[in-house]
């Protein structure tokens, strides 16, 4: 959505589900610049650590291509399609982003490495490795209680901010039932949720623990039928998101007979706020 966008009706709305990045927030300084900085030093050992520096990337701009491309939800995955992308740009033998990023064929880092690299290529940007980078920048010193392993340092999610109002996110706490549907993992999630004053209980977070991911529609079919059992006929769950797999996640729901869902599409700082105000505004 865009400012001064409107949905017809919220009024049936009776509950919400909250993507975490990019709706509550803003992870361009956290997971987006692990996963340039992971990719970066992942090809170091193929073109030299100067030219790993050097090669151009645009991440506010290029991120946004990833996400709105389909399958790239997740940020370590999304590190590894980045590495590719530079180690190319490295050897002057990248395509357009938009051409790279349709050779992927809506199915992501493995889209991408469809084409045949060399085993040294596989070995430098091998997914383990780069995943392992990822968590240790993004976690730091709470990597322990993230990812299970322990570091030092400071971690990038400190770097997050609130991108919702906190006045608008307690109202709709306070009268909505409020549940996650994200990528993060459990300690992720409660990070998050730490950083954002919200109480949502583990049983409405829907989050990577082995569960289907998005963007298959499983965990935003449960919640929705989980928070509208006992409710009215007509009921309606807004579910707020902001990646092109929110988007597919939300019309496959819908498709599967999860009809009361209202999706609302964050593509810009404040939707959030602007989302939440509106339906706040159309229940008093």
């Amino acid at each position: 959505m865009t400012a001064g966008l409107s949905f017809p009706d919220l009024t049936a709305v009776c509950a919400v589900i909250l993507d975490i990045d990019g709706v509550l927030l803003d992870a361009t300084a956290s997971y987006h610049a692990v996963a340039e900085e992971a990719a970066r030093r992942a090809i170091a050992s193929l073109v030299g650590e100067d030219q790993a520096r050097a090669v151009p990337f645009n991440r506010a701009l290029e991120v946004a291509a990833f996400k709105a491309a389909g399958g790239f939800n997740d940020d370590w995955e999304m590190a590894r399609g980045i590495a590719l992308l530079l180690y190319l740009r490295a050897l002057g033998a990248a395509p357009s982003l938009t051409h790279f990023l349709g050779s992927a064929d809506g199915e992501g880092v493995e889209g991408l490495y469809r084409r045949a690299f060399s085993q040294e290529v596989h070995a430098a940007l091998d997914a383990p490795a780069i995943t392992r980078t990822c968590n240790e920048l993004y976690g730091g010193d709470r990597c322990r209680q993230l990812f299970g392993f322990d570091w030092t340092g400071e971690g990038y999610w400190q770097r997050e901010t609130l991108l919702a109002d906190a006045t608008l996110l307690q109202q709709c706490a306070e009268r909505f039932p409020l549940a996650l549907f994200t990528g993060r993992n459990p300690g992720e999630a409660k990070l998050a949720l730490e950083r954002t004053g919200l109480g949502i209980p583990e049983a409405l977070s829907w989050v990577a623990d082995g569960r289907p991911r998005k963007p298959d529609p499983a965990g935003l079919i449960w919640l929705t039928q989980t928070l509208l059992k006992g409710a009215p006929p007509g009921a309606q769950v807004l579910f707020i998101g902001d990646t092109a797999d929110d988007q597919t996640a939300a019309r496959a729901a819908q498709a599967r007979g999860a009809t009361p869902i209202i999706y609302a599409h964050i593509a810009a700082p404040g939707d959030t706020s602007r989302v939440l105000g509106q339906l706040l505004g159309e229940k008093s």
